[in-house]
């Protein structure tokens, strides 16, 4: 993220209150459909919600799970946590809503890595599982306005292109009276695409985009918030900080355009406001027995408006709205005119605690708390108020105490959705001051830990078959079954069995990981206690000493570990010493140009110890994780972009060796076709598109359907030493225990040279 952002954002203008007053001015609401966390139109979003005081929804089919991290190690289902949290963060920031279509643990409709195809993904996924899910959300929503994030073109990336190919059956399936889900059918007038390509350094869309049949300039400045609508996009955005996200945007016109297919072609959203206000309800057939409260209603919320900042005159204006929308409700019982007057009267009902100066905070501690167990709460900017508390039934609370259910089930961080109003979490707190009316909830997710913690450390083990090093886990919170084979040592682990192959042994518990992060605070997801073994035939290099320049991202130096080389990790001070005498190998891990600073100051240093016959292997890197063609490695290297073009998605494509007598490929494991099977996720990523003529490539690979790539695995003697660069995504073949990446590994940690 680009410091200038946060700064930005931080020193904006504009209070809580003026934000809480915008969702007042209109009855509208704008769903958007998108794949991952990230996917999300922040700026527009922004114009709708704080320019238009629309509300808006932003409907995520995933958790990206299946996507990278620039920030930790988290991969996989610890991955979809930190970001699940991320994108409610983002939508804080705006006050937009997350309504997630994925659910959690083994969903089928789940982030499983990158697509070229919408067959491939919808196919993973369920067709009919994905529309119907995004049509119950419709119904739920019940939106003016619909779009789609990405265009279904050639060229992007396949969830992308399936989420957009079942917008139009979801509309249609929403619409039909026919389909029973609980929820009343719901039309939608208006919906859109982007007429805006979706490619750049990633995807490459290979068609046009439709024409463009109405625009907004985000690039309008909003005077209380002193920043432009594509710039507050950017406050949100960078919470997505695992991504890379928060750039910096200068002043100056940028028109957002959009295609509409569906609706009058002429208008982008019913926005005007003699059909969308609240006082428009009251010439509504279905509203006519509250006709005049609803005028009440709209007049002291068009009061409340003109009046800020004067916060008294707000208060007093916003609660007689709120007075006239509880007897128009009253009067009107259900349908669609008393469910939008609700939402208009929860609105209300904030805005007018904010203004009378509510600032509340809650929180429990400690975290996470446990089954049967008591925490204290916290409770403060609620003065005057009468406090009730919404929570599990067998929970107990008072204003500075929680006591949880005994037989309560553990939770982790990840909730269905999130809703600027509140009322997100198990554990909320109503405030009340008469008209004035909030929800607050804690300050980071309730997470409830069992009552004990069973701890499985390492998780994932690899052993080769004859290595004399015992294999041990750190077992706490649980004694292992007999079905584990398992001996205590005296240090308290236990010594288990790796035979040949992969063996599991079975969870006997869970605990809860909890991870806080600057950004989002406090995240959690339960991991069984259990543990996956692999005995595997991987010959290593016993001379080799690896020095190791990791990133915050990469986890290379365990297995490394497990394998049993000879590793050192070479911190900030050891490169500025260029402390590399005594090392046969150094590995720069994925991103570490970007991660580690103190690495591209070294580089001189350290690309003359390879001169001198040192070996250096860098892993994969993308085009701005510091990496210049022609200063960061020893030879130019080109990253390809879009990278959709230089990846190989299908973790089962062919894979032709070039050089079998390669050292990477030949000692000390003869790499056969055997080691590639089994893979996971995807081949490799961000492969050399152009290099140096030092460098010779070893491998072939492609995608269905796509031209053969080179850029795999390349390797060049510079001096007396030699540089191997290495894009396959070795990591998801290391989580999955994969032999063949594991062999692989043990070659490119030998000392063996051109």
């Amino acid at each position: 993220m680009d410091e200038r952002v946060a700064r930005q954002a931080e020193a904006a203008g504009g209070d809580a209150l003026w934000r809480a007053l915008q969702p007042s001015r209109s009855t509208g609401t704008w769903l958007t459909f998108g794949a991952h966390p990230d996917d999300e139109w922040n700026a527009f979003l922004a114009w709708l919600v704080l320019g238009q005081g629309m509300r808006a929804v932003f409907a995520c089919a995933t958790r990206g799970d299946g996507g990278q991290n620039t920030i930790g190690p988290q991969r996989g289902a610890d991955l979809a946590v930190l970001r699940s949290r991320e994108m409610e963060c983002a939508a804080r920031e705006i006050g937009f809503g997350v309504r997630w279509l994925t659910r959690s643990g083994d969903d089928p409709v789940c982030d499983f890595g990158f697509s070229r195809s919408a067959a491939d993904t919808l196919a993973r996924w369920g067709e009919r599982r994905i529309v119907e899910r995004m049509a119950r959300a419709i119904r739920e929503i019940r939106p003016d306005a619909v779009s789609a994030t990405f265009l279904d073109v050639p060229g992007q990336h396949g969830h992308h292109r399936a989420v957009t190919q079942s917008v139009a059956p979801a509309l249609a399936l929403a619409a039909d009276p026919a389909w029973s889900c609980g929820l009343a059918a719901w039309h939608v007038e208006h919906a859109y695409l982007p007429a805006f390509s979706g490619g750049g350094a990633t995807y490459d869309d290979e068609l046009p985009p439709p024409p463009a049949t109405v625009s907004v300039d985000l690039g309008a400045r909003c005077d209380v918030l002193g920043a432009s609508w594509a710039q507050v996009g950017e406050w949100s955005r960078r919470y997505h900080a695992s991504q890379g996200m928060g750039r910096w945007i200068a002043d100056g016109p940028r028109r957002f355009r959009l295609h509409k297919w569906r609706g009058p072609a002429d208008r982008l959203v019913p926005l005007d406001d003699a059909s969308r206000d609240v006082g428009a309800l009251a010439r509504n057939p279905l509203a006519a027995d509250a006709a005049r409260w609803i005028e009440e209603a709209a007049d002291g919320i068009a009061t409340a408006l003109a009046a800020w900042p004067a916060h008294g005159e707000v208060t007093t204006a916003l609660r007689r709205a709120v007075h006239s929308l509880d007897r128009a409700c009253a009067l009107l019982g259900r349908g669609e005119p008393a469910r939008l007057l609700r939402r208009k009267r929860r609105e209300a009902a904030r805005a007018a605690a904010l203004a009378r100066g509510a600032a509340p905070v809650l929180s429990v501690t400690p975290r996470p708390l446990r089954a049967g167990m008591e925490g204290e709460l916290s409770l403060v900017g609620a003065v005057g108020a009468t406090v009730t508390f919404r929570m599990p039934e067998g929970w107990r609370a008072s204003e500075t105490r929680i006591r949880v259910r005994g037989d309560a089930a553990p939770l982790g961080s990840m909730r269905d959705g999130w809703d600027p109003t509140g009322g997100n979490d198990i554990v909320s707190a109503t405030l009340s001051w008469g008209d004035a009316e909030m929800e607050v909830d804690p300050a980071s997710p309730m997470l409830v830990a069992p009552r004990e913690d069973v701890t499985v450390l390492p998780n994932r083990l690899v052993r080769r078959l004859g290595d004399p090093r015992p294999a041990l886990l750190h077992v706490s919170g649980a004694t292992p079954p007999a079905s584990w084979q398992a001996e205590q040592e005296r240090d308290g682990r236990w010594r288990v069995l790796v035979p040949p192959g992969r063996t599991e042994l079975p969870a006997i518990g869970a605990r809860l990981a909890c991870v806080g992060w600057p950004h989002v605070g406090w995240v959690g997801r339960l991991v069984p206690g259990g543990a996956a073994l692999l005995g595997a035939d991987i010959a290593v290099d016993s001379t080799a000493r690896v020095g190791i320049v990791a990133g915050e991202t990469d986890g290379t130096a365990q297995w490394l570990e497990q394998l049993g080389i000879d590793t050192v990790s070479l911190g900030d001070a050891a490169l500025a010493a260029g402390a590399f005498a005594g090392l046969t190998t150094v590995l720069v891990g994925w991103s570490a140009f970007r991660q580690r600073p103190a690495l591209t100051s070294a580089r001189a240093a350290l690309y003359d110890w390879v001169r001198r016959g040192g070996k250096l292997v860098t892993l994969y890197h993308r085009p701005e994780d510091g990496w210049d063609p022609d200063t960061t490695p020893p030879r130019r290297i080109v990253i390809g972009t879009p990278s959709y073009r230089w990846r190989v998605t299908d973790p089962a494509a062919s894979v032709r060796v070039l050089v079998p007598d390669s050292p990477p490929l030949c000692r000390p494991n003869a790499i056969g076709p055997g080691d590639w099977e089994g893979w996971v996720r995807e081949r490799g990523l961000y492969f050399a598109s152009d290099w140096d003529s030092a460098y010779r490539p070893l491998l072939e690979m492609a995608d269905p359907g796509m031209p053969p790539l080179h850029g795999a695995l390349l390797e060049a003697k510079i001096g007396h030493g030699s540089h191997v660069h290495a894009a396959l995504a070795l990591h998801y073949q290391f989580e999955a225990l994969v032999p063949g990446a594991f062999r692989l590994l043990a070659n490119l940690m030998a000392r063996a040279v051109l």
